[in-house]
């Protein structure tokens, strides 16, 4: 497990050194480091903010591949189920310089290969207090995108993300708060499906050491998840959630995700 070794000033810059999806993206990507130990020594699970694009990377030097099964595809009735394959790899210290995350994305597994894009995300601390961290991020995806992928346009994002540890009678809790805005992250609610610029926000919890909640909204969609980690396989994660809770711009969905870190 990436652990941050705890929420005290020294230790949190030693261990953030770079990750991290707004609705209907998928799932196969991992956010931020897999857990977080608190002043108590607990080990919580890192609190990611599903459906949400956050500011906090992973540690420079580890990677991902991942999968994700979606149902129905793009939250479209009748559209039938469907996945993403995806990788990346990050590089760098957003404490001392800014940490690059690269992506490449295949965005469908009926007909793998035929369809994908590559990513690119950039982080950086700009707060530091004695229990928490402020990152600042900016994203781009559906880079250099082919296939049926390349018919929608490139997407970008701009990000704040806050960490801090909330303490408890059962010790501290690490939470995470976002907010941002970009060209691409909210579906109008006319029946349309018209995706276009817009305002989310998000909120995750560290829950045990192997379980995270993280709920985001935008201004016509809500979105809950949660995130499993395996005492055994430390290094897989599993998230499940719905977009569009509500359906309120009728693109419910369900999705499975399942990433390995290294």
């Amino acid at each position: 497990m990436r652990t941050l070794g705890t929420f005290e000033i020294a230790a949190a810059i030693a261990a953030f050194t770079t990750g991290a999806g707004l609705a209907q993206t998928s799932g196969a990507s991992p956010e931020g480091p897999t857990g977080i130990a608190g002043r108590d020594g607990a080990v919580r699970r890192f609190p990611g903010t599903f459906g949400a694009q956050s500011a906090i990377p992973s540690p420079g030097g580890t990677g991902y591949v991942g999968l994700n099964y979606a149902n129905p595809r793009g939250g479209v009735s009748g559209a039938g189920a469907d996945g993403d394959a995806g990788a990346g790899y990050t590089f760098g210290n957003p404490v001392d310089a800014v940490s690059l995350t690269f992506g490449l994305s295949v965005t469908s597994l009926d007909r793998f290969g035929d369809s994908g894009a590559l990513s690119l995300s950039v982080a950086r601390v700009i707060g530091i207090g004695d229990r928490s961290l402020t990152f600042l991020g900016a994203s781009a995806s559906n880079l250099a995108a082919w296939g049926d992928a390349a018919a929608a346009p490139e997407g970008y994002t701009i990000q704040i993300s806050h960490l801090l540890a909330i303490p408890t009678r059962r010790g501290e809790r690490p939470v995470q708060v976002t907010a941002g805005h970009g060209n691409r992250t909210t579906v109008e609610d006319d029946g349309s499906g018209r995706i276009r610029a817009g305002g989310f926000v998000g909120l995750g919890v560290g829950v045990s050491e192997h379980l995270s909640l993280g709920v985001s909204a935008t201004g016509t969609q809500l979105n809950a998840g949660l995130s499993l980690g395996l005492p055994d396989v430390p290094a897989l994660s599993i998230s499940l959630g719905v977009f569009d809770v509500t359906d309120n711009v009728d693109r419910r969905q369900v999705s499975l995700g399942v990433s390995f870190g290294f």
